[in-house]
């Protein structure tokens, strides 16, 4: 009974102790099930809401909604939101070296000693309740700063992990408005190609009438009907890559392909202009999440250094016990059944095979490679900024001389067909005239599309900060 009374109390001590909670410590993550892939979701254009991201700039609340849910849904960024926690409860453990720790324990069981054995009279050949109830108490004194290097080494992983985490908001979400803009330059794509396939039927039915006389040869039949395959084979491809980009959009939103639908607006088409100072100075990347990340990485491999230092120096621990021991339940807590103790321990390195020296090698090894891709990824940031920006003025240019383009022949067109319903001309230049049209409008297009596309990846390429674009 007293056996029982103990364990019934030491259990209630354990079970009641607030220090040790972790009830509020729990997963976020959810794994998809069959029910949630078969539900189906439908993504309609919704009114525009003001906030405060880098996409507010493009001004188009469907884009908004896609990037919002994605940012919600993605198991990327889950993943990512999942490996600060990581870092955030490893950087507390690593806090707690810094404060003495607590402990309580204790045991009873029941022993029958042996009668020839090493237990000397008047124990020999008797049972006995033995029970101990035993509180520690730990403390290292950090004099040459190993655990406070060490915390702040967690730290700045954790610092680390959090540029990952907002360096994964901003690959979706560039992901999500590039594949987005993909989608309506597909879907117009479509449209002018069944617009030319149209045209092409025409002017065939044209030319094999002009056979049939006798006026024409087999030669411009053969051609008109070369023309209509080719652009029905054109209208296929570019509904296969638009029903591609539905998928993809709807993997970055962490949905089932096969069951959701995006709702998508008409092509249309603002040229934005991006205000950027002459010169690019360096600085302007500290904005970019990578880079954040692989300097705190850097700065963590710094600290793990300074660690690896501090096991060359002695190492001061304090300890301390204050515990009941008896055999025989019944005097346990009797004040002559106390063993009380407290202590310095020192622990002085002499001689360890060169074992600390590699350890610090290694330590010194891990943070040149750190520097080195720190280093790599500004050197990358900056050539992707350079690459951007160029791609950024040439579409420009290119967009000035296609729109030029287009315009002097949508003039011809609309001479063409002033001429032909004056009865100057007769159809069939007209039709040439539209097919080359729809031709200049299809380049004009993907050339929209570029414009909308390279301001996408300026923003990825400079981190997401405000670049002051009009519309």
């Amino acid at each position: 009974m007293i056996i029982r009374a103990l364990l019934v109390c030491l259990f209630a001590v354990t079970s009641l102790s607030g220090c040790l909670y972790y009830g509020d410590i729990h997963g976020n993550s959810k794994r998809l099930t069959e029910t949630d892939l078969s539900q189906k979701h439908v993504y309609k254009i919704p009114p525009l809401v003001k906030t405060s991201n880098w996409w507010d700039s493009l001004h188009d609340p469907q884009l908004n909604q896609l990037i919002s849910v994605a940012l919600a849904d993605s198991p990327d960024l889950k993943s990512a939101e999942a490996r600060v926690r990581r870092a955030q409860h490893i950087a507390e453990e690593s806090a707690s070296s810094l404060w003495p720790s607590l402990d309580l324990n204790g045991y009873a069981y029941r022993e029958h000693f042996s009668y020839y054995g090493l237990i000397p009279p008047p124990f020999n050949g008797m049972t006995f309740n033995i029970g101990n109830v035993a509180l520690n108490f730990k403390y290292e004194f950090d004099f040459w700063g190993k655990n406070r290097e060490m915390l702040a080494a967690k730290v700045s992983e954790e610092c680390a992990t959090i540029g990952d985490l907002a360096e994964a908001r901003l690959v979706i979400s560039t992901a999500v408005a590039s594949t987005y803009f993909q989608l309506l330059n597909e879907i117009e794509q479509t449209r002018i190609a069944k617009a030319y396939w149209r045209s092409s039927k025409e002017l065939y039915k044209i030319v094999l009438d002009l056979g049939k006389n006798g006026i024409e040869s087999d030669i411009p039949i053969k051609t008109a009907i070369t023309s209509v395959q080719t652009a029905a084979l054109t209208i296929d491809q570019y509904r296969q890559a638009a029903m591609i980009s539905r998928h993809q959009l709807a993997v970055l939103l962490g949905q089932n392909p096969f069951s959701t639908s995006i709702e998508t607006k008409k092509f249309s088409f603002h040229q934005y202009r991006i205000k950027l100072p002459p010169y690019l100075a360096a600085n302007l990347l500290a904005h970019r999440p990578d880079i954040y990340a692989a300097k705190s990485r850097a700065m963590a491999a710094a600290h793990q250094v300074n660690v690896a230092k501090t096991l060359f120096l002695p190492d001061f621990n304090m300890a301390a016990l204050f515990s009941y021991q008896s055999v025989g339940l019944g005097h346990l807590f009797n004040p002559v059944s106390q063993t009380n103790g407290a202590g310095l321990a020192l622990d002085l390195p002499l001689f360890d095979a060169g074992a600390r020296r590699a350890n610090l090698g290694e330590k010194y090894a891990e943070y040149d490679d750190a520097v080195n891709s720190y280093n790599q990824t500004i050197l990358a940031a900056l050539r992707e900024v350079a690459d951007d920006v160029s791609t950024y003025r040439s579409l420009n240019s290119q967009l000035a001389s296609q729109t030029s383009a287009i315009g002097a022949v949508k003039h011809n067109y609309k001479l063409f067909s002033s001429r032909y319903n004056h009865g100057i001309v007769d159809y069939v230049p007209v039709l040439e005239i539209r097919q080359s049209y729809l031709q200049q409008e299809a380049v004009l297009r993907n050339l929209q599309t570029r414009h909308l596309q390279a301001i996408v990846a300026m923003q990825k390429a400079l981190g997401g900060v405000d670049l002051s674009i009009q519309g």
